[in-house]
Protein backbone atom coordinates (compact mmCIF):
# COMPACT_ATOMS: atom_id res chain seq x y z
CA UNK A 1 0.00 0.00 0.00
CA UNK A 2 1.44 3.43 -0.87
CA UNK A 3 2.51 5.41 2.16
CA UNK A 4 0.12 8.30 1.47
CA UNK A 5 -2.97 6.10 0.94
CA UNK A 6 -3.71 6.15 4.69
CA UNK A 7 -3.55 9.95 4.56
CA UNK A 8 -6.53 10.15 2.19
CA UNK A 9 -9.87 11.07 3.68
CA UNK A 10 -13.36 9.90 2.76
CA UNK A 11 -14.94 11.87 -0.05
CA UNK A 12 -18.66 11.21 0.46
CA UNK A 13 -21.08 11.82 3.30
CA UNK A 14 -21.95 8.12 3.22
CA UNK A 15 -18.28 7.21 3.84
CA UNK A 16 -18.04 9.67 6.76
CA UNK A 17 -21.29 8.25 8.16
CA UNK A 18 -19.90 4.72 7.90
CA UNK A 19 -16.73 5.73 9.78
CA UNK A 20 -18.81 7.38 12.49
CA UNK A 21 -21.07 4.35 12.81
CA UNK A 22 -18.08 2.01 13.08
CA UNK A 23 -16.64 4.27 15.79
CA UNK A 24 -19.90 4.23 17.77
CA UNK A 25 -20.28 0.45 17.44
CA UNK A 26 -16.69 -0.11 18.60
CA UNK A 27 -17.34 2.15 21.58
CA UNK A 28 -20.33 0.00 22.51
CA UNK A 29 -18.39 -3.23 21.98
CA UNK A 30 -20.73 -4.28 19.17
CA UNK A 31 -19.19 -6.02 16.15
CA UNK A 32 -19.90 -4.53 12.73
CA UNK A 33 -20.71 -6.89 9.91
CA UNK A 34 -23.21 -7.84 7.27
CA UNK A 35 -26.64 -7.09 8.62
CA UNK A 36 -25.50 -4.03 10.59
CA UNK A 37 -27.94 -1.30 9.59
CA UNK A 38 -26.31 1.61 7.79
CA UNK A 39 -23.16 -0.26 6.76
CA UNK A 40 -22.75 -1.54 3.23
CA UNK A 41 -19.85 -3.42 1.71
CA UNK A 42 -19.81 -1.08 -1.30
CA UNK A 43 -19.23 1.88 1.04
CA UNK A 44 -16.60 0.12 3.15
CA UNK A 45 -14.41 -1.25 0.34
CA UNK A 46 -13.09 2.22 -0.69
CA UNK A 47 -12.43 3.01 2.99
CA UNK A 48 -10.42 -0.21 3.27
CA UNK A 49 -8.44 0.79 0.17
CA UNK A 50 -7.68 4.13 1.86
CA UNK A 51 -6.40 2.27 4.92
CA UNK A 52 -9.15 3.61 7.20
CA UNK A 53 -11.02 0.34 7.74
CA UNK A 54 -10.00 -3.30 8.10
CA UNK A 55 -12.46 -5.34 6.13
CA UNK A 56 -12.54 -9.10 6.54
CA UNK A 57 -14.60 -10.93 3.94
CA UNK A 58 -14.90 -14.53 4.99
CA UNK A 59 -17.03 -17.56 4.62
CA UNK A 60 -18.92 -18.91 1.71
CA UNK A 61 -21.58 -16.79 0.06
CA UNK A 62 -25.10 -17.66 1.09
CA UNK A 63 -28.32 -16.53 -0.55
CA UNK A 64 -27.87 -13.01 0.86
CA UNK A 65 -24.18 -12.55 0.01
CA UNK A 66 -20.77 -12.98 1.59
CA UNK A 67 -20.12 -12.67 5.32
CA UNK A 68 -17.91 -9.75 6.36
CA UNK A 69 -16.77 -7.78 9.38
CA UNK A 70 -15.27 -4.30 9.57
CA UNK A 71 -13.38 -2.24 12.12
CA UNK A 72 -11.54 1.07 12.14
CA UNK A 73 -7.79 1.24 11.78
CA UNK A 74 -5.67 3.73 13.71
CA UNK A 75 -5.75 5.91 10.56
CA UNK A 76 -9.55 5.71 10.60
CA UNK A 77 -9.62 6.94 14.19
CA UNK A 78 -7.25 9.81 13.27
CA UNK A 79 -9.42 10.78 10.28
CA UNK A 80 -12.45 11.06 12.57
CA UNK A 81 -10.43 13.08 15.09
CA UNK A 82 -9.26 15.42 12.32
CA UNK A 83 -12.83 15.92 11.12
CA UNK A 84 -14.06 16.68 14.66
CA UNK A 85 -11.23 19.17 15.25
CA UNK A 86 -11.76 20.95 11.91
CA UNK A 87 -14.92 22.63 13.16
CA UNK A 88 -17.38 24.61 11.03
Amino acid sequence: MPENSAQRLPTTDRQWDALGLLHRLEGQGVPAGRGTGGLHLATLKPLATMGLVILDESGEPDRRGRQWTARLTEAGHRALDQDENAGP
